[in-house]
């Protein structure tokens, strides 16, 4: 059944954590991108470029999440897609903007998991990551971006219905006008005849399709992987196989952790309207938890992967010899620098005494 009282507290939530989420996305981002420039990367081929893409990416995907803080609110046989923030009149354009690089985000994480089975599999595959075709993966992430962002820009659009439907409990929960936000709706079925209204289903079923194929990407090679990849890797050489099996691992846990925080969150929110439960939920909580999923990307692929903690020891020991130089320099320096007002307090007491004075001695 539907709660009472207002759910300000949750949009207030709702902004604290894109903004920590872009805090430690660019803290944790930005040393692997460091790690990275400073050889990390060295024996991972073209895989080094997926990588930095990625972390890139996900800074990008945080930004825009503190510059939009898109919020969703489910009620009953409908959903509300929304922001306080101003629009600057471009109208629900900022909201669209945030769903393109929500989607350009999971496909590029499903294209990690095509690298990597092909890198195993099937290495004269892997030409499609170099050079001239590795364009093949920006348009693959833009289109499913874009896909995303007009399918809820165009299928999602409100109409009389939608704000008549969801204005009194919009109102109720978080004081503000429905029609005064940026905002895209469902409303999945007519609340007049109870017929439904498939211009809103096939928003829904744009959103699952492009979810469940990245997911199911991810699924099918992470799975040939877990049952296959030991018969396949028996022969490479000991620092490949060891490669592989650090970087299945943290496949591994880059599938688990967006199940958790995006797959079954995004599920749960999408399909709500369609069983028309009697409830009043601020789903944006869940929603604004993917803005940490980048953070924990990051430190995932330095924690695992081996090389990123040699690379860091090996940086560490280059800044603590280059701090004990300039530590010893700077002793030097001061020594050298008493020095030169001895002398020069000594020639100055040579310059006070008089000259048959100095004739004696």
């Amino acid at each position: 059944m539907s709660s009472t009282g207002s759910y300000i507290f949750w949009i207030y939530v709702t902004h604290f954590v894109p903004q920590f989420g872009f805090l430690s996305t660019t803290i944790a981002g930005s040393i692997l991108l460091f790690l990275n420039f400073f050889g990390a990367q060295k024996h991972f081929g073209s895989y080094k470029y997926l990588i930095s893409a990625f972390t890139m990416l996900g800074i990008t995907f945080s930004m825009v999440e503190i510059l939009v803080y898109p919020n969703v609110h489910n009620y009953k046989a409908g959903l509300l897609f929304f922001s306080f923030k101003e629009s600057f009149g471009l109208g629900n354009i900022p909201l669209a903007g945030y769903t393109f690089f929500h989607s350009a985000t999971m496909s590029l994480l499903s294209v990690h998991f095509i690298y990597r089975y092909w890198a195993v599999f099937d290495t004269n595959k892997l030409v499609y990551f170099k050079g001239f075709y590795s364009i093949i993966w920006i348009i693959y992430c833009a289109f499913f971006g874009f896909q995303y962002a007009l399918g809820t820009y165009f299928f999602l659009a409100r109409d009389p219905i939608s704000d008549e439907y969801l204005r009194e409990d919009i109102l109720l929960r978080y004081g503000s006008n429905i029609t005064e936000l940026p905002a895209m709706s469902i409303v999945a079925y007519d609340p007049v005849d109870g017929s439904v209204r498939w211009w809103n289903i096939m928003g829904i079923l744009n959103i699952c399709s492009i979810v469940n194929f990245q997911y199911g990407i991810m699924i099918y090679c992470g799975w040939s992987m877990h049952t296959k990849m030991e018969d396949k890797i028996k022969n490479f050489s000991e620092t490949l196989r060891k490669h592989h099996k650090q970087f299945f691992k943290t496949l591994v846990l880059q599938i688990t952790t967006p199940t958790i925080i995006l797959f079954i969150p995004i599920t749960i929110i999408i399909f709500l309207p369609l069983f028309n439960v009697d409830v009043s939920r601020p789903s944006g909580v869940m929603l604004c938890s993917f803005t940490l999923y980048s953070a924990t990307d990051s430190i995932i692929v330095m924690y695992v992967v081996s090389e990123y903690r040699h690379t860091a020891r090996r940086m560490r020991r280059v800044f603590s010899k280059s701090f004990k130089e300039i530590q010893s320099s700077r002793v030097n320096t001061t020594c050298g620098a008493l020095q030169l007002r001895k002398h020069k307090k000594l020639f100055a007491l040579i310059e006070t005494v008089k000259p048959s004075t100095l004739e004696y001695y």
